[in-house]
């Protein structure tokens, strides 16, 4: 049995391209880049390998670097690729043993028949990637959740609180915020 490392579903679909939304979809896209400014990180699911996330939340570090190489990237996958396939189950790297991350990945894979696939989508939002360009945005910050899983807490001091520095945001792009929590609550009646 061989766990899958590359099981990422990414949802890739087309929304609307009516130009009523456009005003929308600005207003979604800055709260959402203020929010990932201020710490906003993606929770995992249950039985997601505590080893996963700790890596997962290095890779979302605000403080870039901090965040692993391709090559550190590359040589923990591998390690953990080889706890399947190989003899030596005691070898440890990066603080496990190849036993450890067998047995991890091997409770995860039991989870997986109990997680739901089915996801409520606004059909506001974009789901393709992007890339944006905005202005005064805050200086990135960690999430607490990301911080608590860091080992050098020291190092990441300077990412723990947001300075909202010289932000302007117009009031019609508040008030557009406004509108567009309104029909959210209204989907979700």
């Amino acid at each position: 049995m061989k766990t899958e490392f590359s099981k990422l579903n990414i949802s890739n679909e087309n929304s609307n391209k009516d130009s009523n939304l456009e005003n929308t979809k600005l207003v979604i896209d800055i709260s959402l880049a203020l929010e990932i400014c201020n710490g906003l990180r993606p929770n995992f699911g249950k039985g997601t390998p505590e080893v996963y996330k700790k890596l997962a939340y290095k890779c979302m570090n605000a403080n870039s670097n901090q965040r692993p190489t391709a090559k550190e990237l590359y040589d923990i996958i591998d390690f953990w690729d080889d706890s399947f396939n190989k003899d030596n189950q005691e070898k440890e790297e990066f603080g496990y043993k190849r036993k450890e991350i067998k047995a991890m990945f091997e409770e995860a894979d039991k989870e997986i028949p109990n997680i739901s696939t089915s996801h409520k989508k606004n059909s506001d939002a974009i789901y393709t990637s992007r890339l944006f360009s905005f202005n005064n945005l805050t200086k990135p910050v960690n999430s607490s959740i990301i911080t608590s899983y860091l080992d050098d807490d020291e190092n990441n001091e300077d990412n723990r609180d947001s300075q909202l520095v010289d932000l302007e945001i117009s009031s019609s792009l508040l008030q557009s915020k406004d509108d567009i929590n309104d029909n959210e609550n209204s989907f979700d009646e």
